[in-house]
């Protein structure tokens, strides 16, 4: 094996060259604190709008996730291509093969970088378990090689049982629907208040604005003030459900922290991989801290998507133009 670790650390640091990736050696959970504290839509549209630091440092944060995943996946890719199509154990790589490669890679985009990353990844797993030869005498990424492979077959037994009871414990969307439910009553009891005082029963909770024709003053008076008291009495109930739905979404989030914080130390303890020297144990920890991110990075997209649609709902209100996600 003396040769394959000598073609690894070779093509390992022609591809830091390139990328200089450190970005994924970090504890990735901690970002979970950065979700904002958000009590109302119109919170949630100045968010949008970065009038405070919470926004900042949400956007900070997810620029941190995507740099960490892409960063991972380079480094996953090189030893991937070290184990397999690359180099085959008991030759060396020319220079001339290093140059061919860097370029092969410079042509290809950040996913399928982390496509090809995966796909072999998970090749390499399913020829069996982690060895540790060059790592014999290393406990810290032993301890966390093994740690990481009985993980995943728990969690496949898991996912198989779901599969088996038709049970989808990740459906975040079903979940949100059940807290729609929970205010839809006082919604419609609300809605039907200006149905009734504009005469309207066609209006709806998606299209609730009246258009009516000439009228006199006092006409004009009294269906405003029946929209205003509508918008007044009906965004109560609106930041009430928002706040339950980032309430569940936070939740998952600590389920993610509690799921994955021993795995991120163990994983921290090897310095994020730079510890081992087998280049397949390298996988299985650049695997371990990808899954991390992508828990991590799922977490803050459902959240923004959360607020962006409550956000959009106090436009809406006020007849401001929607806001936009951040890019």
């Amino acid at each position: 094996m003396k040769k394959l670790y000598m073609i690894v650390v070779f093509f390992l640091g022609q591809f830091c060259l390139i990328y200089g990736q450190d970005g994924y050696k970090q504890n990735i959970l901690n970002l979970l604190k950065k979700l904002p504290e958000i009590k109302s839509c119109e919170n949630s549209y100045n968010f949008f709008g970065c009038k405070n630091n919470s926004c900042n440092d949400f956007k900070a944060a997810k620029s941190s996730m995507d740099k960490a995943l892409k960063d991972v996946g380079a480094v996953q890719l090189a030893t991937n291509n070290a184990l397999t199509s690359s180099a085959q154990p008991g030759t060396t790589m020319t220079p001339e093969q290093a140059d061919a490669l860097s370029k092969k890679l410079d042509k290809m985009t950040d996913e399928e970088k982390q496509q090809w990353a995966m796909q072999n990844a998970q090749a390499m797993m399913n020829t069996g378990a982690a060895h540790a030869n060059q790592d014999a005498g290393n406990d810290v990424v032993n301890d966390a090689v093994d740690y990481i492979t009985k993980q995943r077959d728990q969690e496949t037994k898991q996912m198989q049982q779901d599969l088996r009871d038709h049970n989808n414990p990740n459906d975040l969307s079903a979940q949100l629907k059940k807290i729609e439910d929970k205010y839809l009553s006082q919604k419609n009891a609300i809605l039907k208040t200006l149905q009734d005082a504009l005469g309207d029963k066609n209006l709806t909770l998606s299209n609730y604005m009246y258009a009516g024709g000439e009228a006199s003053d006092a006409e004009i008076a009294r269906q405003t003030k029946a929209v205003n008291d509508f918008r007044k009495n009906i965004m109560p109930v609106y930041d009430a459900e928002l706040i339950d739905k980032l309430s569940y979404i936070k939740t998952l989030g600590q389920n993610v922290v509690t799921k994955y914080s021993i795995l991120e130390q163990k994983v921290g303890a090897t310095h994020y991989g730079d510890d081992a020297e087998e280049a397949i144990n390298k996988n299985h920890l650049y695997m371990a801290q990808q899954t991390v991110i992508s828990k991590v990075m799922e977490i803050f997209g459902n959240y923004e998507d959360v607020l962006g649609g409550y956000a959009d709902e106090y436009a809406k209100m006020q007849n401001i133009q929607p806001v936009k996600k951040f890019d």
